[in-house]
């Protein structure tokens, strides 16, 4: 995982597990990435989401679905976060610490409101999922992560912002929300968007990694400070559950996955969503250096990669047929 010359974590690194050395002590202070994120401020109007309007309605349909369901979630994940964070301001362990959050809530909502207007005025939805409501039953993220996040948030609320259910929240909002769900999300969207010629989603989703790459190193230097107080075990066993979450949430058991019945078609289909678990996978198990718990990463590998069966046979059950990254693995 790179850490930039200014100290700063790009989100959308995608070298092996295995890359380079834990570079913590470089991790920069919450008012270093104030700093930074007065730099880089962005302006959704300049974006100009109506500019891919054109574009989006000549794709193929196929395109269409994979494009919408990845925008989707990325709505429904920046919405929440929106609607929550401040909670983690509020009860933030130092001054420099909640001003700093404070200017993620910012770049939150920025976001969330980035991908509701290109859901409107590029795609031509009149709801996205998070203004009808049933980011329950139509959101991998919603059904089951946000469950959980919600859960510590309300923990924080209720302790009056005890240390140990901050710290909590802090590693399954930066590392496993942005750190790994977004930020594989977000590559494989920029991806299409860039194969696409979608230049207003291609720039816009730029954006928002550049300020996701501040969001997670603000909390990959948050985790570290704890793991170096004594607290390793403790906070790896929050990241493991995370993580397996986050397992969960990609294999996504309860929707049945787009299966082309052209076997070329079904086998890129496959390699996109199996690349996609992979670097999701990758991020997790990187970003351990950076956390000073490199020595648990093959600990933390088999958890992810336990996680992902179990959501597959349990695909399986739901559907009668097994998933298409299965389906293609067995006949390769």
């Amino acid at each position: 995982m790179t850490v930039t010359d200014d100290h700063v974590v790009d989100i959308l690194d995608d070298g092996p597990e295995d890359a380079g050395p834990a570079r913590a002590g470089r991790l920069p202070t919450p008012r270093a990435l104030y700093d930074r994120w007065e730099k880089q401020q962005w302006s959704i109007a300049e974006v100009d989401v109506r500019r891919d309007r054109e574009s989006w309605q000549q794709l193929r349909s196929f395109a269409r679905g994979q494009l919408f369901e990845a925008l989707a979630e990325l709505e429904v994940g920046e919405v929440f976060v929106s609607r929550t964070l401040s909670g983690l301001v509020t009860h933030a362990p130092t001054d420099e610490d909640r001003l700093y959050l404070s200017t993620q809530v910012a770049d939150e909502a920025r976001h969330a409101q980035f991908f509701q207007d290109y859901l409107h005025l590029a795609v031509g939805e009149e709801q996205t999922v998070s203004e009808s409501g049933t980011q329950d039953a139509d959101s991998a993220y919603g059904r089951y992560f946000e469950p959980q996040l919600r859960a510590s948030i309300d923990r924080v609320h209720e302790l009056g912002g005890d240390r140990a259910a901050w710290h909590t929240a802090i590693v399954e909002y930066h590392l496993v929300t942005e750190g790994v769900l977004a930020a594989a999300a977000l590559q494989s969207t920029r991806q299409l968007a860039r194969r696409f010629e979608l230049a207003a989603l291609e720039e816009g989703l730029g954006n928002v990694a550049r300020d996701e790459s501040r969001h997670l190193t603000y909390g990959l230097a948050a985790t570290r400070r704890l793991v170096d107080s004594g607290q390793a075990d403790p906070v790896f066993e929050i990241y493991r559950s995370g993580v397996v979450l986050a397992a969960r949430v990609l294999v996504n058991p309860a929707q049945k996955a787009v299966a082309p019945v052209l076997r070329p078609a079904l086998v890129a289909r496959a390699a996109q969503v199996s690349a996609q678990w992979h670097a999701a996978r990758t991020r997790a198990v990187r970003q351990l250096r950076l956390i000073g718990l490199a020595d648990r990463h093959q600990e933390l590998a088999a958890a992810w990669d336990a996680a992902c069966d179990r959501a597959m046979d349990e695909y399986a059950a739901n559907w009668g047929v097994k998933h298409p990254v299965a389906v293609v693995a067995e006949n390769a």
